[in-house]
């Protein structure tokens, strides 16, 4: 192996030494080239054990979100750098208009059992981020079908909707039978709180709207997401109308709940964070003085109904992102409001990356809890 990673290290050098037009390669190309060598399984996505040479070598210097996978993402971010060219540096957190891959790219994922819609606006606007992608089955179906809301995480400071699960497990429903949508939202280089929430609750209420014409049943919606996601979709599944988080978007007439959450490594009570984390910082940044305000808002825990929405959450126990507490307290919380479906699945000694990690466990029991919850299965 350290024969082959310094023969590799050589080749990399080489070829940076070339003149910077003969770099200038497509970053997307390279990242294919990547995937068809490593993507053992073709899940879109590198783990740890499918690396190879330098790939492995450095594979805790680009996982970046440190869930145990090199995700498109990260993998293109690898390939700006690994360029050399100074006019394709490493990307800062996506802006208005950035995707982790081409519409091209993702139109290429398209097979002979599904559509994809890309780049929809759920609202108009001046922000570019106010749209998804939306993923369904080509086959017509005699009643409408359950849908699946996919939110990207990335600390609400970055990421966008076509990484690694959030994509994936859109295309990966659709063929099961779902209608999905994969979505961005205003991140906090563009708006901090509470324009996230008010841009997922807005996705939903379009896609609400738009039912009849992708033959989406509005009474059986669910949801994915992972950290900073887990915590919207979480939002998504108990605000309600009346908590003042709906935005000043589309579509008010339709409701932005959902009716089945499945969430892993989900902040739930910004309090447990302490100090600087939470406190006026980050997602919820602003006036001094009405910071407490901003976390009790924010605070999925304090959202906690006895008609809360049937609940798959997946924690691990050395989480050193999102701590275990805020998954016990929550399942407490819920139980003891007497809500009548949650699911709690804590794995021992398991990361921030629990879901990606313990995918043996997670994505079956994810497939059950939405076939039982979404189609009364």
């Amino acid at each position: 192996m350290k024969r082959l990673s310094f023969i590799l290290l050589i080749l990399l050098c080489a070829y940076t030494g070339r003149p910077a037009q003969n770099r200038l390669i497509d970053s997307e190309k390279r990242v294919e080239f990547w995937l068809n060598q490593q993507d053992k399984n073709k899940d879109g996505r590198i783990a740890r054990n499918e690396s190879a040479g330098l790939m492995n070598r450095f594979f805790d210097r680009n996982d970046t979100n440190k869930d145990g996978f090199l995700d498109q993402t990260e993998l293109i971010a690898l390939a700006k750098r690994t360029t050399r060219n100074p006019v394709t540096k490493q990307a800062p957190a996506r802006k208005s208009g950035q995707q982790s891959i081409s519409t091209e790219a993702l139109m290429r994922r398209q097979t002979d059992d599904i559509v994809i819609v890309p780049d929809l606006a759920y609202r108009e606007g001046k922000s570019e981020a106010w749209k998804l992608d939306l993923v369904m089955p080509k086959a017509k179906a005699t009643k409408p079908r359950p849908g699946i809301v996919f939110i990207h995480g990335g600390g609400w400071r970055s990421g966008d909707k076509r990484t690694g699960t959030f994509l994936s497990g859109a295309i990966d429903y659709a063929q099961k039978g779902y209608v999905c949508i994969t979505i961005n939202y205003r991140l906090i280089n563009e708006a901090t709180f509470p324009a996230c929430v008010e841009d997922v609750k807005c996705a939903v209420r379009w896609l609400r709207a738009n039912a009849k014409k992708y033959n989406v049943d509005p009474e059986h919606l669910g949801g994915y997401g992972n950290s900073a996601s887990a915590h919207l979709v979480t939002m998504l599944g108990l605000v309600k109308q009346d908590a003042g988080l709906e935005g000043d978007g589309p579509y008010q007439d339709q409701s932005s709940l959902l009716q089945a959450v499945c969430a892993s490594a989900t902040p739930t009570d910004f309090k447990l964070f302490g100090g600087g984390r939470s406190q006026n910082s980050g997602l919820l940044k602003g006036d001094p003085d009405s910071v407490d305000e901003r976390v009790r808002k924010a605070s999925p825990i304090n959202y906690i109904r006895k008609d809360a929405p049937p609940f798959l959450l997946i924690h691990g126990t050395a989480d050193r992102t999102v701590n275990v507490k805020h998954a016990d307290t929550f399942v407490a919380a819920l139980k003891k409001a007497g809500a009548r479906d949650v699911t709690f699945i804590r794995i021992d000694d398991a990361g921030h990356g629990v879901f990606n990690q313990h995918t043996d466990r997670t994505k079956p029991a994810m497939e059950k809890f939405f076939n039982r919850t979404l189609r009364g299965e």
